[in-house]
């Protein structure tokens, strides 16, 4: 998919109507499991359709295992928003463990500001008191947490990807 050459960019209309459908799929795991944070351009306002994406942050209350079950049912929601909407939508997917403890939370210092001035709880529990910040203290951290953070990605665009990329 290429926005502006095979696929149209996306409205304004588009990006609150992703968002709405995205939040409402979740609403199957109920307001105590899942958590999802938006932040940047699209979180501050500022942001431009047909150009800007949604950058985001999908907290599950998890112990580094995240149930594949769950990411494939979370993966067809994001797909299903998709439909017909075109969003560029970036999303990381975390687990509770993890950002608690700050070895392996692929996000540097920096971050810690930024999430609470400009990110937005639209589902679930605000988490972000409970994020650790930590730089990597030895060189194979960086590789893991980078691994660790593609591999979610990609579970996580896996049904959009079959649908529209196979």
């Amino acid at each position: 998919m290429v926005l502006g050459y095979d696929e149209p960019r996306p409205k304004k209309e588009n990006f609150s109507t992703f968002l709405r459908k995205l939040t409402t799929g979740l609403e199957i795991f109920g307001q105590k499991d899942i958590s999802l944070m938006i932040y940047g351009s699209y979180a501050r306002g500022d942001y431009v359709p047909g150009r800007s994406d949604i950058d985001s942050i999908l907290v599950f209350p998890d112990d580094v295992v995240i149930d594949k079950k769950i990411m494939a049912q979370v993966s067809r929601i994001i797909a299903s928003a998709q439909k017909g909407n075109n969003i560029p939508f970036q999303a990381s997917l975390v687990d509770l463990r993890t950002m608690s403890d700050g070895r392996f939370n692929s996000y540097d210092p920096n971050y810690k500001n930024y999430f609470n001035e400009e990110g937005k709880i639209l589902f679930g529990p605000d988490y972000r008191d409970a994020f650790n910040f930590e730089l990597a203290k030895y060189s194979d951290q960086t590789a893991l947490k980078f691994n660790l953070r593609r591999a979610r990605i990609g579970l996580l665009s896996s049904e959009q990807d079959m649908k529209e990329d196979y």
